[in-house]
């Protein structure tokens, strides 16, 4: 039921600590929403912006309720898994990062719709 191509359509980042960032929340929404995950049988994946351009590539897995994500620099994303239907996805995950204002952590929930 995941394999297949999913397009963005809402992004929330609930944050729990640090500076207001608004500005680079809302450029990871502008790649999220109308951009797209493309789950295939083989177990890679591709995630595009809007208008098609590259947004990264990697393979993929579940364990559990969680969709687990390694990129090509072997950077690993788990997502849970909140809400799998024919035609919608939902994922959320835990963040943190830092940043020269300070740390910046919270929670991504990425909404998709099935193409």
């Amino acid at each position: 039921m995941l394999i297949g191509t999913w397009e963005g359509t809402d992004f929330d980042f609930e944050q729990s600590e640090g500076p207001d960032l608004s500005a680079m929340i809302d450029g990871g929404k502008e790649l999220h929403i109308n951009g797209q995950l493309i789950l295939e049988e083989t177990g890679t994946y591709i995630i595009t912006a809007a208008g098609g351009m590259m947004n990264g590539k990697g393979t993929w897995e579940i364990k559990d309720d969680m969709l687990i994500m390694l990129d090509e620099n072997d950077n690993e994303v788990i997502n849970t898994i909140e809400d799998l239907s024919d035609d919608e996805l939902v994922t959320s995950n835990e963040v943190a990062m830092e940043s020269p204002l300070g740390n910046i952590a919270g929670k991504i929930t990425l909404k998709y719709k099935k193409l």
